[in-house]
């Protein structure tokens, strides 16, 4: 543990071969689980609560299960901001889901996706390598626990101090701000079916 405050708690760990750390957080949200999915798969609004997150796009809608996403980072100077493309798959039962995501970068291209040329045009430094999870597990009706474990290599030139920082940071200030967008009106209330619906709103506007 290195981080224990405001009701979230962090934990960074060495993974064999790579120079950066891993880290895990956890708290406990005022929100179903449905809730805190709603809030993952409205990757537009990563702003509002992932940390250092500047732009968020679905590139392919593959399943309510499988998703493509794309997010950008906004990092301090001198470093170059930062984006990736994200392979999202979810499995969830009645009292846990699992979202997990990998990085996949190659999936814009040579795709004509028009979602793609916006990456594209955005020429950002890239993140090759990402993998996660988030694990929400129902206490009760109105509370989830959110457990979120990731590994991820930045690229390009970043000291390794500054990345070892990040991974301190990320889940503490994005956990943080999870606990509270969850209960904005258009998550608390949302339901597994509620979901499914606007998932195929989605789906219906660019298939």
């Amino acid at each position: 543990m290195v981080k224990e405050k405001n009701g979230v708690s962090v934990y960074t760990s060495a993974v064999e071969g790579s120079d950066f750390l891993a880290y895990r957080g956890k708290t406990v949200v005022d929100g179903s689980i449905a809730s805190v999915v709603s809030v993952l798969y409205d990757t537009p609004n990563c702003i509002s609560w992932l940390h250092e997150c500047s732009f968020g796009l679905t590139l392919e809608e593959v399943s309510f299960e499988e998703n493509y996403i794309f997010e950008s980072y906004d990092l301090s100077f001198p470093v170059s901001d930062r984006g990736l493309i994200l392979h999202s798959s979810l499995v969830w039962d009645e009292s846990r889901a699992v979202v997990s995501v990998e990085d996949a970068n190659d999936f814009c291209e040579n795709n004509p996706n028009l979602r793609c040329e916006k990456v594209r045009s955005l020429n950002l430094t890239t993140i090759p390598r990402s993998k996660g999870a988030y694990t929400l597990t129902k206490l009760d009706d109105n509370r989830t626990s959110v457990v979120w474990q990731a590994h991820t290599d930045p690229g390009g030139s970043i000291p390794t101090w500054m990345v070892n920082m990040l991974v301190v940071d990320m889940p503490y200030y994005s956990l943080l701000n999870l606990r509270k967008v969850v209960k904005e009106d258009q998550y608390k209330e949302m339901t597994k079916e509620k979901l499914k619906r606007s998932w195929q709103t989605q789906y219906n506007q660019h298939h």
